[in-house]
């Protein structure tokens, strides 16, 4: 039985569903930067059969996880989400998703410097929100709100402007101040979230990005969250980020659920007492780099050849980095990431075909050319 958000002692904020336009001087629509993995599918669509009208259930009986070869196993990230101009542009893309197939939402309290939740929230409002499954993630301070109004013009300014993207980027990089993670800011940011979102429950609570040098109460934020799922506040528990933090947490024991970054450069370890996990940031390093390593014509012929495909095509490399990850990890979900709606189709008619194994051949092709040339401890799952 799902709680109430009485029994958390809050209210839900109201939203408004009727798609109001909302300009707040966010970059334009059309504007590709930040469109994360979306940016390298491109279009697929027409070279592949569309994917099956069924959900993708990624979070299918909170198992996460059903590894069948009907499911496909996609879910939307919302980290780029407030990179578009309007509400209304917001709402199409998240309903554009749900129209593919896909009904796995990741949001985090922090994302849109504390905006993507609400925005989340007015699109499952009402009957839709037991059709589709959200995680949501604590820990990380979203900042001021008044701030997200300067995030559109900021990144608008960025893409024009690759000399000071780069001072951000190197800027970004830097060191951070460690963090604590505990059982009451926990339970405070779980508050905030239901209340943005609009819903007395979430499918999976996150630990968001722990750092090694960070401070993590996991017998605090363990107990607080067994008795979240106990009341049905959530659905699992467990931790996102990079894999060795992530991993050493996991390895403690209590967790549901893993959500962790994963590259075929350096594949999550497959081990039996893992939980099931969800990758993420499969595309946009690895890429860069395969398609760096490609531009040697010989390079490029031979793998070619090999797979069958245009590997110089960034489509066709994302294509089988996608399938890679998803083969890889058949017990779990990978999170699809953009802020274009036209690139939905095509990542959802890749993940059916992955989830199908209509890509083995070539995968397995290319998996090869990976070992080949970077060495036997890459793409560890061919």
């Amino acid at each position: 039985m799902r709680c109430g958000l009485g029994q958390l002692g809050i209210a839900p904020r109201g939203h408004a569903a009727d798609g109001k336009d909302d300009r707040d001087g966010r970059q334009p629509e059309g504007d590709s930067n930040g469109d994360q993995d979306g940016y390298w599918v491109g279009h697929l669509g027409s070279s592949v059969a569309m994917a099956a009208d069924g959900r993708t259930r990624i979070g299918a009986g909170l198992g996460l996880l059903d590894p069948s070869n009907e499911v496909v196993r996609l879910g939307f990230g919302c980290a780029g989400l407030m990179q578009l101009p309007s509400r209304r542009a917001r709402q199409r893309l998240l309903a554009e998703a749900f129209e593919r197939g896909i009904d796995h939402f990741d949001v985090a309290r922090m994302y849109g410097l504390g905006m993507a939740e609400a925005e989340l929230g007015r699109f499952a409002v009402g009957r839709r929100r037991e059709q589709i499954t959200i995680a949501t993630k604590f820990g990380i301070d979203p900042g001021s709100p008044r701030l997200a109004r300067l995030q559109g013009p900021a990144r608008f300014a960025m893409a024009r402007m690759p000399a000071l993207r780069e001072a951000a980027r190197r800027r970004g990089g830097g060191p951070r101040e460690p963090r604590r993670y505990d059982a009451i800011g926990a339970r405070a940011s779980l508050e905030t979230s239901l209340r943005e979102l609009g819903t007395g429950h979430v499918d999976f609570f996150f630990i968001h990005d722990p750092g090694p040098a960070d401070e993590v109460d996991l017998d605090g934020i363990g107990e607080l969250c067994e008795g979240l799922v106990e009341r049905g506040t959530v659905g699992a528990w467990g931790v996102s980020g990079d894999p060795d933090p992530c991993l050493d947490l996991v390895r403690a024991g209590g967790m549901g659920v893993l959500q962790v970054r994963d590259d075929i450069f350096a594949p999550v370890v497959d081990e039996a007492e893992l939980p099931p996990r969800i990758g993420f940031g499969v595309l946009a390093g690895a890429l860069t780099r395969l398609q760096r390593h490609l531009a040697v014509e010989s390079r490029r012929r031979r793998w070619s050849a090999a797979v069958g495909r245009d590997c110089g095509s960034a489509e066709t490399l994302a294509a089988l980095l996608l399938a890679d990850a998803l083969e890889r990890n058949r017990g779990g979900g990978v999170l699809f990431a953009t802020t274009r709606r036209e690139r939905l189709g095509a990542a959802a008619a890749l993940a059916a075909q992955a989830s199908n194994r209509a890509e083995e051949p070539a995968l397995a092709a290319f998996r090869q050319c990976l070992r080949d040339d970077f060495g036997p401890s890459r793409a560890a799952g061919g």
